[in-house]
């Protein structure tokens, strides 16, 4: 007959090979003939802790520590038992137990960093994790739990000298690489910087970095890395602060990832922004569409990125199509002129907006307009106008006309009760595009299209008396942030040219066709007169553009909404 020392050893063997129910059957029996064998207690509810019966583990555990409670491994595994239990707190002080009864054991110092942090005690889980490694310097998992520890308390850059002790222990892990990718991605500062702020504020070496990491994380199969790298890049574009070099090198991974999933959208999306940093904008949108036929209408309609890109046009076919076939979109408002512009040469300020932008702007864009664009005209087009802004603004323009003044007004009406909100606030943007359109057709202008949420600097109808001979004149973000903002909507200038003239009838018709379509969102004010520059570019008859750099810009201060 087996002696209890030997029926132990046969328990732990079939425990260790994973045949627990016959293990538990021998460590009961052990308990039933030689109840005062500690061990059999804290084996059995260890069995118990590993198959999730975790009362019945902290109870036959403590039934060994009652027999012998002075053993540290007793005292931890209770701990284990404990915190699976949802009792971190008494848990964590089984760990301390076990720590104070063995001070060379690193495995308790890990446990109570996993109960502290449980209970929310971000500092004492570092530091227990920390005492860990003076006893094992190099267990890469106590460094990495560090490393994580420190970057949940937003302690980056001592979390990013654990993952560097990580990867000189052993260098190319992707779940190393990919943490310190995150690491230096918070130093670079692109995630929470402004757009106005991000050329001074960002640290583009260690943005950099962050990507070199992300991408050599994703070649060694990590997952949310390659989503890192690519959704790092997109930022990276859309705040202005990506170079040509490196958006090449993460579009080459990302044409790579393409082939495996065709319907990521941010991976379609850097290599887009690859191929119009190069001028090839045509190519863009090709590529563009042939992901796009992976996608329902709604699902792009749900994804940001997809619905940029789908307003973006440069084929021939289109602009054809706009000539060839007139929008219905503007043609279906009912649009009033009752103060008329004057057509006597003089320059026009154009806003458009609805009535609560004008309730909110309108007053000091009045006021800085008397001060600084003296030069120019007003005309305010109203959309959906309240019917006490309207009656405003035609006191307002009755007077000015009566004391020579140069106000004039037009408003429209038009149900957008269907359409969501920023399709709604892209119908108010572009609205402007067609009482443009009217203004030069009745022989008024050149029109100056201005943001009223902004104000005047200095007069830009002085100004044009100096601009060489030109057809329009764009406010330009020159940081290649795509060909949704790469012409900015603030401020865009129409001569009263033959070449203006066909450039603006092709933009209200881009513009018109996808609200006809349903395909209008909000950039589409930006994306028509890019794309359609392009495309005339390309096909001859572009107008004579003047380009002002939006960040050195002379003639407007754009406020914070």
């Amino acid at each position: 007959m087996a002696t209890v020392s030997e029926a132990l050893r046969i328990a732990v063997g079939l425990h260790q090979g994973n045949r627990l129910a016959e293990a538990a059957d021998i460590y009961r029996k052990i308990i039933q003939a030689a109840p005062e064998v500690a061990d059999a207690w804290h084996l059995l509810g260890v069995l118990h802790h590993q198959s999730g019966e975790h009362a019945e583990a902290v109870r036959l555990i403590g039934e060994a520590i009652g027999r012998d409670p002075l053993c540290a491994a007793y005292r931890d595994n209770l701990g284990s038992a404990l915190r699976a239990a949802t009792q971190a707190d008494r848990a964590a002080g089984q760990h301390r137990a076990a720590m104070a009864l063995d001070p060379g054991w690193v495995k308790p110092f890990g446990n109570l960093a996993g109960a502290l942090t449980d209970l929310g005690d971000g500092a004492g889980a570092a530091d227990a994790l920390g005492r860990a490694l003076r006893l094992a310097p190099d267990n890469d998992g106590y460094l990495l739990r560090l490393g994580d520890c420190l970057y949940a308390q937003d302690r980056t850059a001592e979390a990013e000298a654990q993952y560097r002790r990580l990867d000189a222990i052993q260098p190319g892990r992707p779940d190393c690489l990919y943490r310190l990718g995150l690491c230096r991605l918070a130093a670079s500062r692109v995630m929470g910087v402004t757009l106005a702020a991000a050329g001074r504020l960002v640290d583009r070496a260690a943005l950099a970095e962050a990507i070199a990491a992300f991408g050599r994380a994703a070649d060694g199969g990590h997952g949310d890395a390659g989503r890192n790298l690519f959704g790092t890049a997109v930022v990276a574009v859309q705040t202005g602060v990506m170079d040509d070099t490196t958006l090449e090198r993460v579009a080459a991974a990302a044409r790579r990832r393409l082939m495996a999933e065709p319907r990521d959208s941010v991976a379609l999306s850097v290599v887009c922004y690859a191929l119009y940093r190069r001028q090839r904008l045509a190519l863009a949108e090709r590529y563009f569409r042939k992901f796009a036929r992976h996608w329902t209408a709604e699902e792009i309609a749900a994804d940001f990125e997809m619905l940029l890109w789908s307003m973006v046009r440069s084929g021939p076919a289109f602009f054809d199509r706009l000539t060839a076939e007139p929008s219905h979109c503007f043609a279906r408002a009912a649009r009033r002129m009752p103060v008329a512009a004057k057509s006597d040469g003089r320059p026009i300020l154009l806003v458009g907006c609805d009535g609560g932008y004008w309730r909110r702007f309108g007053a000091g864009f009045l006021e800085s307009w008397q001060n600084k664009a003296a030069s120019c005209a007003l005309h305010v087009h109203v959309v959906n106008p309240p019917a006490d802004v309207e009656a405003e603004l035609m006191r307002l323009a009755r007077a000015k006309q009566c004391g020579g003044l140069p106000l004039s007004v037009s408003f429209e009406t038009i149900d957008l009760n269907a359409l969501p909100e920023p399709v709604r606030l892209t119908y108010y943007a572009s609205a402007r595009f067609a009482v443009t359109q009217q203004l030069l057709r009745a022989g008024a202008g050149p029109v100056i299209q201005i943001d009223v949420d902004a104000l005047l600097l200095a007069d830009p109808g002085l100004a044009m008396a100096a601009w060489p001979s030109w057809d329009v004149a764009v406010m330009q973000d020159r940081r290649g942030r795509g060909p949704t903002r790469d012409f900015l909507a603030g401020f865009l200038a129409f001569n009263r040219t033959a070449a203006a003239q066909r450039y603006l009838d092709l933009v209200v018709g881009y513009i018109g066709r996808h609200f006809d379509e349903g395909r209008a969102f909000w950039g589409l004010d930006q994306a028509a007169p890019y794309c359609t520059y392009d495309h005339l570019v390309r096909s001859g008859g572009a107008p004579v553009l003047i380009r002002f750099d939006f960040e050195a810009f002379p003639f407007l201060h754009f406020l914070e909404k």
